[in-house]
């Protein structure tokens, strides 16, 4: 290979390892559930959209491609969908406001005690923020195009001149100050995906960092173990 080429797959290798170094863990399975629970993840996208597409599929298929660069969420086998209107369809009803189950952020940290919680006119707060994406990184200006309620904003929904947005770290100010916040022109922000319900079933599955080194142990084991008895057979 050229030198050039090898410079090349060098610099790739740093940049991958310069994402890597940056992401930190997150957590799919919060603490305190255990079998039979039921709760959902909610993120915001470590990337941007300029919210000019007015189908809500397009936001739901964007935040699936955003979840699916996790490892962590794409092995969790869920539908993700946005939390964002289009003048055609509410975040409510795009969400889901019936399905049981607590909503937690990627710190296992409780943001609402449900989808009906989240989407309130009382004045409520949520009790996390959302903020991070799916490295475990905090996220900042988000486009919504939601009301309060959850219903769209006329006017400023996403695929309109303008749009609603919010703050992924604001946990308050406001009570929903998270989606509604300001308005402004289409340029680029992140998008909210939050998960179908998750049911735990069984006994916890281990941490990917647990099974990686689960599995280097058996590795070394099983090494030690043929060491062992070419060892016992070189002395008979």
């Amino acid at each position: 290979m050229p030198y050039s080429g090898f410079k090349k797959l060098g610099l790739l290798a740093l940049a991958v390892l310069g994402i890597a170094s940056c992401a930190q863990a997150i957590t799919v399975v919060p603490p305190g559930l255990g079998p039979g629970d039921t709760y959902r993840l909610v993120f915001v996208t470590a990337d941007i959209d300029p919210g000019q597409s007015a189908d809500i599929a397009y936001y739901n298929a964007f935040v699936t491609t955003e979840a699916d660069m996790a490892s962590a969420l794409a092995g969790l086998g869920v539908t993700w969908t946005a939390i964002a209107s289009t003048e055609d369809v509410s975040a409510a009803t795009n969400v889901g406001i019936g399905d049981p189950g607590a909503i937690y952020n990627l710190e296992g940290q409780e943001v609402a005690p449900s989808t009906a919680a989240l989407f309130n006119t009382e004045n409520v707060d949520l009790l996390n923020p959302i903020e991070y994406n799916q490295y475990g990184l905090t996220g900042s200006g988000t486009w919504t195009g939601t009301l309060p309620d959850g219903s769209t904003y006329s006017g400023l929904a996403l695929g309109d001149e303008a749009i609603e947005y919010g703050y992924a770290y604001l946990p308050n100010l406001g009570a929903f100050d998270w989606a509604y916040d300001f308005n402004g022109p289409r340029f680029e922000k992140a998008i909210y995906g939050i998960s179908s319900p998750i049911t735990i079933e069984g006994a916890a599955t281990p941490e990917p960092a647990s099974t990686g080194l689960l599995a280097m142990g058996g590795a070394f084991l099983l090494l030690a173990g043929r060491r062992q008895q070419q060892s016992h057979k070189a002395l008979r």
